[in-house]
């Protein structure tokens, strides 16, 4: 575990227990903008978490990283920070059925939605561009998948993800025979734990 306790996520924290004490059993469409809108108002990354995870960013400059900084107690969500190296790319992937939001710290990043067939064919939907500060939010439905890269080709990007429920597997799609997509299981690597986590 890194001994690194930063601003945002423990505004993530606070702002976690907020809405998932109001939320309700069914969490839609409208519960998910709840909770993106009420993140972007909390989250504040200072110039001290800025130094702090450039430590990271100096330590794995070729290596994509994941960082664990939540696991909550009730299986409720899990939170990350990622390293994107220069250029990075993510495959397309899915989120194990799980809702998500995803926010820009340092950088800029593409993401890529893709709508899967019944045929096994990944349909390109849109591609957003999030730079520092700006966010996306996904429900995980059945289909949805989607592709991020680091815009910077000298640089690395920080992001910060919370993810509704405990984000063990997923699924990579590698191009097949006849150019179909073929879901691949895939465990969900976390290369280390920041700041002190809650007892599970």
């Amino acid at each position: 575990m890194l001994s690194i306790d930063l601003d945002v996520t423990r505004s993530v924290r606070a702002c976690m227990a907020s809405c998932l004490g109001d939320a309700t059993a069914t969490f839609d469409r409208a519960a998910l903008e709840r909770v993106h809108a009420r993140l972007r108002e909390a989250v504040w990354y200072s110039p001290k978490d800025r130094r702090a995870l450039r430590a990271i960013c100096d330590e794995h400059p070729q290596r994509f990283t994941r960082w664990l900084y939540e696991c909550e107690r009730d299986g409720r969500y899990t939170g990350l920070v990622m390293v994107w190296p220069a250029g990075h790319a993510t495959p397309i992937h899915d989120h194990a059925g799980l809702w998500g939001i995803e926010m820009v710290l340092q950088g800029a990043l593409s993401v890529e939605d893709y709508e899967l067939g019944h045929d096994g064919a990944l349909r390109h939907v849109a591609t957003t561009v999030l730079e520092e500060g700006q966010s996306c939010a996904f429900l995980g439905t059945q289909g949805h998948a989607h592709r991020c890269t680091n815009l910077s080709a000298r640089r690395a990007a920080v992001t910060l993800h919370v993810y509704g429920g405990l984000l063990d597997g997923y699924r990579n799609f590698d191009v097949g025979r006849g150019g179909r997509y073929v879901p691949v299981p895939t465990r969900a690597q976390v290369d280390g734990r920041i700041g002190a986590m809650r007892a599970s």
